[in-house]
């Protein structure tokens, strides 16, 4: 019996129906990721993608299926999976920043006492990829490797938050109003206080405002063309940093910024493809972002 080609009208609808539900799996993959620590119930990522619940349940499934999502026995809630931690373990050859920047990490932290960041940007979100502790070494989950926190939360975080246009910072701020009260006393009218304030210095500083007992200074990284790399930045376990020993921390992570620029220079780091990398996580952020009533 002949067989009859699909006409070019199925044929598209399917292929756009394919495409749709790649884009959505990203979506929810990501949207977890936002809130890793805790993870996410059902209904949240319903209404927070703006997708119908039993098209989430039913991608949720089929994430689990593959071990990119898991949820957790006893509270029900999403998380990412042991699937992507694999990916990610073999993904992590092609990006070589956090090696490049681990002995100025070191040095930073055993000069300051504090703890250490290398901290990039992911969109409208900051993730610490690399850190050294000093002889004060202190456990912030908000901190800790890996996992994504609001842009501005955090003294690397703040200082990529702060390099950007001012409307940019006030979408991605307003956006993440809903996050940002599960970092104590923050608000959206807060956060931006705190990025002035470090625009007005010319480097980002924060105190306990931002993260409860601890108080940090950070700076951006540029490779050879200006282009940002991501921040490095100290954390120290003090209410508040005296100008005196913020301009002390300044001086050094400045010196080994210049040290980890050389590095990536002198590497064979494919800066192409990293400024491509960054550059659609800000597209992504630009897209997709919308304003949450706090």
């Amino acid at each position: 019996m002949k067989k009859v080609a699909p006409t070019p009208a199925f044929s598209e609808r399917s292929k756009t129906s394919g495409t749709q539900s790649i884009e959505r799996a990203a979506r929810i993959l990501r949207e977890i990721a936002s809130y890793s620590v805790h993870g996410l119930r059902l209904v949240d990522l319903s209404k927070q993608l703006g997708i119908e619940r039993p098209t989430v349940h039913r991608m949720l499934n089929c994430l689990i299926r593959e071990g990119l999502v898991m949820q957790h026995a006893t509270s029900r809630r999403y998380l990412l999976g042991y699937g992507l931690f694999e990916l990610g373990l073999t993904a992590a050859s092609h990006f070589k920043l956090w090696h490049l920047c681990e002995p100025s990490l070191k040095r930073l932290a055993d000069e300051t006492g504090g703890i250490a960041f290398m901290t990039i940007r992911s969109g409208a979100d900051a993730i610490s990829v690399a850190r050294a502790e000093g002889r004060n070494a202190i456990n912030i989950p908000s901190l800790e490797i890996g996992v994504h926190r609001p842009l501005g939360v955090g003294a690397g975080s703040l200082a990529l938050l702060m390099s950007l246009p001012d409307d940019e910072i006030e979408r991605i701020v307003c956006a993440n109003a809903r996050r940002l009260f599960g970092y104590g006393k923050l608000s959206v009218p807060l956060m931006l206080e705190i990025v002035r304030a470090s625009q007005e210095v010319g480097y980002a500083v924060h105190d306990s405002r931002l993260i409860e007992g601890v108080s940090g200074v950070g700076i951006v990284v540029h490779d050879s063309h200006g282009a940002p790399l991501g921040a490095i930045s100290i954390t120290a376990l003090e209410d508040h940093l005296p100008v005196s020993r913020q301009i002390e921390f300044l001086a050094l992570l400045r010196k080994e910024s210049r040290i980890i620029q050389n590095l990536v220079h002198q590497s064979n780091f494919d800066m192409a493809q990293y400024a491509h990398l960054l550059a659609e996580g800000e597209l992504y952020s630009t897209r997709a972002l919308e304003v949450e009533s706090p």
